[in-house]
């Protein structure tokens, strides 16, 4: 026993300033933005949404009230609703029990990415045998495209989106264990968060196989159960505010409603192809370039990730295609069906600075880096400068974004 302490007490010593030093990092940059923006976690937040429906219920009813009107609320029978997926109002049902309409949304959104953070670097270590180069990695996904601007503030967006993030690498951790119950409950939660999550079942699937690890059918069937619940949950509510298990508010938005074509349509995806491209534009000799704070622009200056990700796809593809199939043909169905679905929706995320509805698929894409890569400093070092130029571009794109000065 003693022996069994001592190791402990030794990996702890090891794994605790690593795992503290990363998160450190970036609430460092969100300190120095919020000291440029105004922005700070004490700020009111006049998108909280999940804690209105929160309230809500805590009431004992699921219409909220109509007088929030600045909010994206669904009319639907007579009623008001947040227009929103689900599991966030979930999280905020305790801490509405206890602040009401005061949660510190913004520090839970801080919380949660924190903990995504912790969660990165430990896939990586298991992936990659060491935490080496990490940094070219766990912190280049967090603040290099895009995630600060969400990361800054706990509006509704922003907090379903962060804590999809967080839960899809919780859900892959918990596959890469064999803990199936974990993994496909996590999995749940985040198509809770942003539905578009569920195209990435199948990576999970996948890295329950290759995890090793074997249930009988009953256990099979038990693990099951917390993500069928779960979904089950969102069914019910979504039927009983709007008479459809698969409805949680979009359509009934007064924007979607008076759209020529609705919210999806084939009819926007070359104008939204063509945004997702489209460089600052340049306005003269002396004066800086014009950022657009509104939809997308171009990812390789935004999300450098999915640059990094298709070069090691090419040479994977080229050198590495033993083993690797369903990193070669897979993945790239899943994220491209995600991207057809997200140029399809008549918006591309309004206020931002960079790509925010892409960001959903980082998560699986960080993790199809790693098993693709060549484990080499010499390759990872590929990294740093687009590592670089997306946090300068991020930094000061949404520290401009905020402030209002794009």
């Amino acid at each position: 026993m003693q022996t069994i302490a001592k190791r402990a007490w030794h990996r702890l010593r090891t794994l605790a300033p690593e795992y503290a030093l990363y998160p450190l990092i970036v609430l460092i940059v969100l300190l120095v933005m919020g000291a440029f923006t105004g922005r700070f976690l004490t700020t009111d937040n006049p998108y909280g949404s999940y804690t209105i429906q929160a309230c809500a219920w805590l009431e004992g009813h699921l219409d909220v009230n109509p007088n929030f009107t600045w909010l994206e609320l669904a009319e639907y029978g007579g009623k008001f609703y947040v227009s929103f997926p689900l599991f966030p109002s979930y999280v905020m049902l305790p801490f509405a029990a206890i602040f009401g309409l005061d949660t510190p949304d913004h520090f839970i959104n801080l919380a949660v990415t924190l903990l995504g953070i912790a969660y990165a670097l430990r896939i990586y270590r298991r992936m990659t045998g060491s935490s080496r180069y990490a940094a070219r990695y766990v912190l280049y996904l967090y603040l290099a495209n895009g995630y600060l601007f969400i990361a800054l503030q706990g509006w509704v967006w922003f907090l379903a989106q962060a804590m999809c993030f967080t839960l899809s690498l919780m859900a892959v951790d918990a596959a890469q264990r064999g803990r199936s119950g974990w993994a496909l409950a996590w999995w749940a939660c985040a198509v809770g968060c942003r539905p578009m999550a569920a195209l990435y079942l199948p990576l999970l699937v996948y890295l329950l196989n290759q995890s090793g690890v074997r249930h009988s059918w009953k256990r099979q069937i038990a693990n099951l159960l917390p993500a069928a619940l779960i979904a089950a949950s969102y069914m019910v509510l979504n039927y009983l505010r709007f008479g459809n298990p698969l409805e949680f508010g979009h359509t009934y938005l007064p924007e979607f409603q008076l759209a020529e074509n609705g919210q999806f349509s084939l009819a926007y995806a070359w104008e939204h192809l063509q945004q997702l491209v489209r460089l600052p534009k340049y306005q003269g000799r002396g004066q800086p370039l014009a950022f657009d704070p509104y939809d997308c622009m171009a990812f390789y200056l935004i999300t450098p990730m999915l640059v990094t990700f298709l070069c090691v796809y090419f040479y994977a593809l080229i050198r590495r295609r033993h083993g690797n199939a369903f990193w070669l043909i897979g993945l790239p169905l899943m994220v491209g069906a995600h991207l057809m679905i997200i140029v399809c929706h008549k918006t591309l995320g309004g206020f931002q600075f960079g790509n925010r509805y892409l960001l959903d698929m980082l998560p699986w894409v960080y993790v199809a880096i790693l098993a693709l890569k060549p484990q080499s400093g010499r390759t990872s070092i590929l990294n740093v400068p687009l590592m670089v130029m997306g946090f300068c571009i991020n930094l000061l794109g949404a520290v401009g974004a905020y402030a209002g000065r794009l």
